[in-house]
């Protein structure tokens, strides 16, 4: 029997990998361009923003696709409608949507080759509050955890997205300047060692209290920070957003999450058909990707110092070079994205001080350099 497995193993590896030629789903080489709708009906005081895009082959060089001058309209069964207005970017939002909670409301969309969508319609729920935020640390890094409840009993199903601000700080503090030729010193408003850097969740958050007896969601995780990275180094925030769920929204966002990041071997979860509850009226065969629900929508921010860690390993790698005073040397340099930061005299044998200026690679010196921004957010 042992060796009845040994064998089969065997055959197995074999044929995994003998198999070398390239396997293409039929779905790129589709002309099929299906509609994609995201975002959420903000059943809250607040702004509701719903993005529509066309999906594109998978082998196609073309960039995203944004779906311009549609109609788009939340109908409510109260027979209240509010429509949505655009920019011509593809997101079309409404400052307060003024929805009921308990009332159902769905999205309708009509594009301007005159085909018409919409979803079925939802029950505006009523998101629970997010208790708390905390973090643990180990060896590798920061994991983010987020906890909530629902006394009622009645939420079951979550999601999340956030926006996260990190600060950075600069290697060297720029005391000069390159202006015209020359190296002047820097004015307050052109300080450049300290900026802020933005960033937004980029993957599939849920979670769920289906199988237990109380609806309590404990260190559900967010994010995780790697020990190397710049997030930490100074001082980080994420501003995290909570949604409730109903059943069928959170089988879609687990689909659509298993077919986006768990496609890395053969023995992960295949591409399967990801149908939400919006359809097209004008053709019922044609795919529509998306989910719409109508909930509040929970915020809370959370705060994170290097001061609160233990051995956070962001370096930069900076060196720097001694530039003489001339107009020659110090054009050289900035034609090389030198930035200079200092001044220095620097005594030759001959036993006189000769004026320099250290510069080094312009990320070292200007944080803006970096991706930053030097204006202050107004929450830090």
């Amino acid at each position: 029997m042992k060796i009845i497995k040994f064998v089969l193993g065997c055959i197995l590896v074999v044929t995994h990998f003998g198999c070398r030629d390239m396997y293409k789903p039929t779905i790129i080489s589709s002309a099929e361009s299906y509609l994609v709708v995201e975002g959420v009906l903000n059943a809250g005081s607040g702004p509701t923003s719903i993005k529509l895009s066309r999906t594109f082959k998978l082998d196609d060089t073309a960039r995203l696709q944004n779906e311009l001058n549609a109609q788009v309209v939340v109908e409510g069964k109260d027979n209240s409608t509010h429509q949505l207005t655009t920019n011509g970017d593809g997101i079309y939002t409404s400052p307060n949507l003024n929805l009921l909670v308990n009332t159902e409301y769905r999205l309708r969309i009509t594009t301007v080759n005159g085909k018409e969508y919409q979803s079925d319609y939802v029950v505006a729920k009523k998101t629970p509050p997010i208790d708390s935020l905390e973090f643990r640390q180990n060896e590798k890094g920061v994991q983010i955890y987020v906890n909530t409840h629902d006394d009622s009993n009645n939420t079951r199903y979550y999601r999340w997205d956030y926006d996260d601000t990190w600060e950075i700080w600069s290697y060297y503090y720029a005391a000069y300047i390159y202006d015209n030729g020359w190296v002047r010193p820097r004015t307050s408003a052109e300080d450049v060692f300290t900026c802020w850097k933005y960033g937004k969740s980029n993957s599939i958050i849920l979670g769920s209290s289906a199988r237990l007896q109380s609806d309590n969601i404990y260190r559900a995780p967010v994010d995780f920070i790697a020990n190397d990275n710049e997030k930490l180094a100074v001082r980080y925030s994420i501003l995290l957003r909570q949604y409730a769920l109903d059943k069928k929204g959170y089988e879609f966002y687990e689909m659509m999450k298993k077919n986006t990041e768990g496609l890395g071997s053969v023995f992960d979860p295949q591409p399967s058909e990801i149908r939400g509850n919006i359809h097209c009226t004008s053709d019922p065969r044609e795919l529509v990707i998306g989910y719409i629900s109508a909930v509040t929508i929970e915020e809370k921010r959370f705060f994170i110092a290097e001061s609160q860690l233990q051995d956070w390993r962001f370096r930069q790698e900076c060196s720097d070079l001694d530039i003489r005073n001339n107009r020659d040397s110090i054009l050289l340099a900035h034609q090389q994205n030198l930035s200079f930061y200092n001044a220095v005299l620097v005594q030759t044998p001959g036993g006189i001080d000769t004026p320099y200026f250290k510069a080094s690679r312009l990320g070292c010196v200007e944080c803006p350099a970096r991706g930053g921004s030097t204006i202050r957010p107004s929450y830090w």
